[in-house]
């Protein structure tokens, strides 16, 4: 075991809340981070930063505000979470993983300054904090883990702060109603911020974070939910992409030359991992990866799936969290889809390794599926869709070769 895998296994015997599967919202606190921090000389003031939330696409919004920033030349630190397929990922420069030597130093240093009650991801995001300052980086982006309020992250005091959607998601921590998880999330907002927020908000969640702006005595930004020169064919992608050019528009200099450039990059260069991702088997099969997991992005995915290969014979492979209710998302997505075609075949799947993820044979029942024992490609179809569940996308991913067409 190298250096950097030894450090990994220390930091991950700390607790974890993306993977525990008992009550995660036991020990959400700032007080552990904060102090922690403050240890490291401060290290969440050290480098300026760019700060989102939201239920959704709030990865996306955070990797689109990175490559516009890193087009004009801007030293720019990427922290998001889960990863796809290597941890690693959830900590970049400028595109790139951190070289395993500056991550080992970065995880050595914030080790040597734990005080032992911090949780897996207090630790991870103080080591992003100390990888981007020792890397010299110009900005961080930086998206919150679970909710904002209580998330690790959230010890910065942010050039502009973000939410980019808000669902029913997480109830057992964030609150059982949209206004309560509204409240949860504009707890990113500070007084000394830019605050924004996406398109499309339901009127009870936007009226929250206009409440949280008036208190700071600041304006909230909505975005528009398009921008002129950017077509994708999901709608809510559309949303994500103007949301960060129009972050990027109101950010000080330099950083607000990005704003002119993000739009201009070709689509290749905005392609995300794991969104709307196509790719294709060792067997010639299309397959197109999309992380969706609410109601309204497996909508959107599942439509365009459609769409692109309407006379083909169709599979999607669907893998959900625990704590979703499998029953009511078959009943939205199929009265937002209609009938099922004859020309497709639904399986579920577990979410990769996942502790938490939900039993492919109960949630069969719900989408009238067949249920895999483990992730994988069914035979049949000529073309699938792996969605769902952040880590089935990851687990399956890294089978499939890159394709420039669908």
């Amino acid at each position: 075991m190298n250096r950097l895998e030894t450090l990994w296994t220390k930091l991950c015997a700390r607790t974890d809340y993306e993977s525990c599967s008992r009550p995660r919202a036991a020990r959400f606190r700032l007080d552990t981070i904060q102090g922690l921090v403050e240890r490291l000389e401060s290290v969440h003031l050290a480098v300026p930063a760019i700060h989102l939330a939201g239920s959704k696409g709030k990865g996306s919004v955070c990797h689109y505000l990175a490559k516009g920033l890193s087009a004009i030349g801007i030293r720019t630190g990427l922290y998001t979470s889960p990863h796809l397929s290597d941890w690693r990922e959830r900590i970049q420069v400028d595109g790139h993983p951190l070289p395993d030597s500056d991550l080992a130093d970065a995880i050595e240093r914030v080790l040597q300054a734990s005080a032992g009650e911090e949780t897996f991801f207090d630790l991870l995001t103080a080591t992003a904090m100390v990888g981007f300052r020792n890397a010299g980086c110009e900005i961080m982006i930086l998206e919150t883990g679970l909710g904002g309020r209580s998330d690790s992250t959230n010890v910065v005091h942010p050039l502009a702060a973000a939410i980019s959607a808000i669902e029913l998601e997480h109830t057992d921590v964030l609150g059982s109603d949209l206004t309560t998880i509204a409240g949860e999330k504009a707890g990113i907002f500070k007084s000394d911020a830019l605050l924004f927020a996406g398109a499309n908000l339901r009127p009870e969640a936007l009226a929250v974070l206009q409440s949280t702006a008036d208190a700071l005595s600041q304006s909230l930004l909505i975005a528009p939910s398009s921008m002129p020169g950017f077509q994708h064919p999901q709608p809510h992608m559309e949303a994500n992409f103007a949301l960060a050019v129009t972050i990027l528009r109101h950010l000080p200099r330099p950083f607000a030359a990005a704003a002119d450039i993000l739009p201009s990059l070709p689509m290749s260069a905005l392609q995300i991992p794991g969104r709307l991702e196509y790719r294709t088997l060792p067997d010639g099969r299309p397959v197109l990866f999309d992380v969706a997991h609410s109601t309204d992005s497996l909508t959107s995915v599942i439509q365009t799936f459609r769409s692109a290969y309407p006379d083909a014979k169709r599979g999607v492979v669907l893998a959900l969290r625990d704590d979703k209710d499998a029953d009511l998302l078959a009943t939205q997505l199929s009265a937002n889809l209609g009938p099922r075609p004859a020309s497709e075949t639904w399986w579920t799947a577990p979410a990769g390794d996942h502790p938490r993820s939900a039993n492919p044979d109960t949630i069969a029942l719900s989408f009238a599926a067949e249920a895999l024992p483990q992730p994988g490609f069914p035979e049949g179809p000529e073309v699938l869709l792996i969605t769902g569940s952040t880590y089935l996308v990851g687990a399956l991913r890294p089978q499939t070769q890159p394709t420039d067409t669908l």
